[in-house]
């Protein structure tokens, strides 16, 4: 039986990116996803460095929590070094400012 969504060479495919798992899709390497997904995690940690830091404060004494709060304290003032706080609470305020 001949699916109808398998291009053969006698079927010419349709125009534009096919979506239909063929070797023609429009799909995305796992090299170009893990620096996509790595890019807006660094972004997401940029803008809540504050609360990274409030958060590593409030860790309970174990082995190891000293070098978190060193690494979230150099984290949070590398970030405010370069403004990304008055970025955050620029973007907080214009949001914040369409919903009143």
């Amino acid at each position: 039986m001949r699916q109808p969504w398998l291009h053969t060479t006698d079927t010419p495919a349709p125009r534009g990116a096919p979506d239909d798992f063929s070797p023609h899709s429009a799909t995305r390497t796992a090299g170009g996803v893990t620096l996509a997904v790595g890019i807006a995690l660094v972004v997401m940690a940029a803008g809540r460095s504050a609360e990274i830091l409030d958060a590593a404060y409030g860790l309970p004494v174990v082995a190891g929590t000293e070098t978190v709060i060193a690494l979230a304290e150099a984290w949070d003032g590398a970030m405010q070094a370069i403004g990304v706080p008055g970025v955050v609470n620029a973007v907080r305020g214009v949001l914040s400012a369409g919903r009143g």
